[in-house]
């Protein structure tokens, strides 16, 4: 059987159709010097639009960097995310969370919310691609040098993001069945909610070896890159953005959606180590 560590967000999709409400942190533009004449007395600022994003967790610090430019161009716009793992995001929409634009780390979330009309295949477009990646421990407790070396007696537990909801878990599924590794490997396996769980737990050293995406490892200082996934293991990393159909703000959504396709968000997406769309 394979082992499951407490997840740190085990039981918040229960509550995100309540997300509105419960203040999730905002990206906002700060207000600037008045340049024009005063308001007239009893006048009010209008109040931002508000434009909730639920994104894959791997995109959580390119997505914070691009929001900060994003809401400075559109001061009239502020951005809420919701990070975490694509699957349980998916069907946190399903199940009615008040969702403006929904990115994912790979294809079949996006496909869940097109099968049940939620969103129109033909809006469906790619910003960004990833690697799949073996990383270990970085003080080289793991002895890790590639991919066969999972089911050898040094490597006692694997962290993985847990297939049944987890695009990188899937992604990773796929490379160990390509390896013919993945029925070796079944006692090893602590299954994870999401990337950045899988990252943590080799970090600390409660995992031998852990599958996640190129741009989790780059900026960890407690990993390091043992091995990409060989060529044709696994179906190609994908973000597919969608503006769902029960957006409350789609004018605004499709904004964001535009700046994140533009030369500028592409740029800020791939100083982060994504790769470009094609």
């Amino acid at each position: 059987m394979c082992r499951r560590l407490r997840s740190r967000a085990a039981r918040v999709a229960a509550c995100l159709v309540l997300l509105a409400s419960l203040g999730v942190p905002a990206c906002r533009a700060m207000p600037g010097p008045a340049t024009g004449p005063a308001q007239s007395k009893g006048t009010e600022a209008a109040e931002p639009v508000e434009v909730l994003v639920s994104a894959a967790a791997s995109l959580q610090d390119a997505l914070r960097e691009a929001a900060a430019e994003f809401v400075r161009q559109h001061p009239d716009i502020e951005l809420r995310f919701n990070f975490g793992s694509s699957g349980a995001l998916a069907q946190q929409v399903v199940a009615g969370a008040p969702v403006d634009v929904f990115i994912a780390a790979g294809r079949q979330p996006m496909d869940l919310l097109i099968g049940k009309g939620l969103v129109d295949p033909g809006s469906v477009h790619v910003i960004a691609r990833n690697q799949v990646v073996l990383i270990a421990p970085r003080d080289g407790t793991a002895a890790l040098r590639g991919w066969q070396d999972l089911g050898g007696g040094q490597v006692d537990r694997i962290a993985i993001g847990d297939p049944a909801h987890v695009p990188a878990g899937q992604y990773g599924r796929q490379v160990l069945e390509h390896l013919g590794l993945w029925e070796q490997v079944q006692g090893k396996l602590v299954l994870d909610q999401d990337v950045r769980e899988v990252l943590h737990h080799v970090a600390t050293g409660e995992a031998r070896a852990g599958i996640v995406y190129r741009t989790d490892a780059a900026p960890s200082d407690e990993v390091v890159v043992v091995a990409e996934a060989p060529a044709g293991s696994h179906a190609p990393v994908v973000y597919p953005l969608a503006v769902p159909k029960t957006s409350r703000h789609p004018e605004q959504a499709w904004a964001l959606a535009g700046f994140l396709s533009s030369s500028q968000g592409q740029v800020i997406l791939q100083r982060h180590g994504f790769l470009p769309p094609r």
